[in-house]
Formats: structure tokens, C-alpha cells, sequence
């Protein structure tokens, strides 16, 4: 893990509670894999005493990172939000495990049901440079809360269902997935545990079995504050032992966890 400084050189609208932040870091040796994160320090100064924040790159590339943000009660997200061209940013990593690569995969099935949908556009882009073919279903609860379409790849697939009905199919993004589930030849899946739980059950369901090394979910509500192992906040209790979520996730084979 290496600590470095990022210099923001664009910050942008693109749809009525999402920003994107392109931000420029020439001292990254190593940009982090769709998955990975990097730890943020929320303040001008060390006085602050934020904790700092995990955050997941929406775009790679070798001097120079894309995140998106979107209102959040946390004064540290909110300090962030508020940044301009030309601020400074504190950031420690990459950190963690990230999706796995896609050696054998012609088919590729991302999965959201919340606002953390950075490391599916990461992967989505990785995906699409070495020829696989994706689909991305989004779920959230109105159309506002969901990525904006126009802002994606016109070459992608793209799937929304939205609890009220104002885009895509009403209901659940669980709802769309029973038919996708056979077409993909792996699914990477950001949300909440709930969705793990649909997505586990359901590919035994439509799959005939679920075998390891084809659901893959981040767990993007676990606390990741150190980034090292150190504070052991991120312990998960997992069928082999205890697992880090830090080190050892936050991506994990979800035939893996006890869910």
C-alpha cells in the first residue's frame, strides 16, 4: 500500500444526484483493479479526525482515476463532494482484492441494487477492452437513483427495474435476473446482502447448481477503515475461518460466505 496525493482536474454533473470526479495521480505506480479501493482522508487537515473513506475507482487508467459521488449523510463524503479543480486529495492504496480476471468468459452479467456502482463501470470497461460481451441490471428505488443511462457505453446492454416503476421493470433488480442468470457465464454483483442472497438462491434455481467461481459480490456495506488488517473491523465469519474484508475481500466468491 503506498500513500500518495491526487489533484482534481474535473468534477461534473451527470443526472440529478451524480457527480463525477476525475481525478489526476502521476505518483500511482499501479492503478487499482475494478474492486479494489482506496482510502481517502476526509479534511483539510489532520484536526478533522475523520476517519478515512474507501473509495472504488468508476474508471482506470495510469495517471489518472474517475470516482462517482452522489449526496450521503457522512460529513467525510460531504467534504469530498465539495471539492473543486485544483484541490488536493490524500489517498492510501489500492487496497484490498479485487473481481477476478476474466480468463474463459464470454458472457458477463453485473449486478447493482445501490449507489455503488464504481467498480461495475471499472470492470464493465475492462470487460468490453478484451471483447466480452455485458450486461448491467441496476436496481433502485426511482429512476433518479439509478446511473444515468446516457452516460453509458452505447454497447452495452443495459437493464433497470425500479421499485416505482419509472424506468425499466417495477420491482426489484432480482426481478430481471432469472433470465439473465443462464445466459451469463459469470456474474459480479455490488449491493446490499439481501442481493447476495436472491443472486445465490436464484442461480442454483435457474443454473441447475451453483458452482464456485461464478458469483462474485463486493460487499459494500462492510466497514473498511484501516485497509490493513489492523483494526479488525471488517472480520467476517466464513465457513473456512475468519476472513478480512479488507485483505481478503471486499470481493468474495459468494459460494464462499455464509450468507
Amino acid at each position: 500500500m503506498n500513500q500518495f496525493a491526487g489533484v482534481v482536474r474535473h468534477k461534473e454533473t451527470i443526472g440529478p444526484a451524480w457527480w463525477r470526479l476525475t481525478v489526476t495521480v502521476p505518483d500511482l505506480t499501479s492503478p487499482p483493479q475494478p474492486g479494489q479501493f482506496l482510502l481517502l482522508r476526509c479534511g483539510d487537515d489532520w484536526r478533522n479526525g475523520y476517519l478515512r473513506r474507501p473509495l472504488f475507482a468508476a474508471h482506470l487508467a495510469n495517471d489518472e482515476l474517475t470516482f462517482l459521488l452522489t449526496p450521503q449523510p457522512d460529513p467525510g463524503y460531504a467534504w469530498l463532494l465539495s471539492r473543486q479543480a485544483g484541490d488536493t486529495l490524500d489517498l492510501l492504496g489500492p487496497c484490498g482484492l479485487g473481481f477476478p480476471p476474466l480468463d474463459a468468459i464470454g458472457n458477463l452479467l453485473l449486478v447493482g441494487d445501490g449507489q455503488t456502482v464504481g467498480p461495475l463501470l471499472a470492470q464493465l470497461a475492462v470487460a468490453l477492452a478484451q471483447g466480452v460481451s455485458v450486461t448491467l441490471a441496476l436496481g433502485g428505488s426511482r429512476a433518479a437513483a439509478l446511473y444515468p443511462v446516457a452516460a453509458l457505453p452505447p454497447v452495452v446492454e443495459y437493464q433497470a427495474a425500479t421499485l416505482d416503476g419509472s424506468l425499466g421493470r417495477r420491482g426489484s433488480v432480482t426481478d430481471l435476473t432469472p433470465v439473465l442468470l443462464p445466459w451469463a457465464d459469470a456474474v459480479f454483483a455490488v449491493g446490499s446482502p439481501g442481493l447476495y442472497r436472491t443472486l445465490h438462491r436464484q442461480a442454483g434455481e435457474y443454473r441447475l447448481g451453483l458452482r464456485p467461481g461464478y458469483l462474485y459480490g463486493l460487499l459494500a456495506d462492510q466497514l473498511l477503515a484501516c485497509g490493513v488488517g489492523a483494526c479488525l473491523s471488517c472480520t467476517l465469519a466464513t465457513p473456512t475461518g475468519l476472513k478480512l474484508a479488507c485483505l481478503d475481500g471486499p470481493v468474495f466468491d459468494l459460494t464462499q460466505l455464509d450468507l
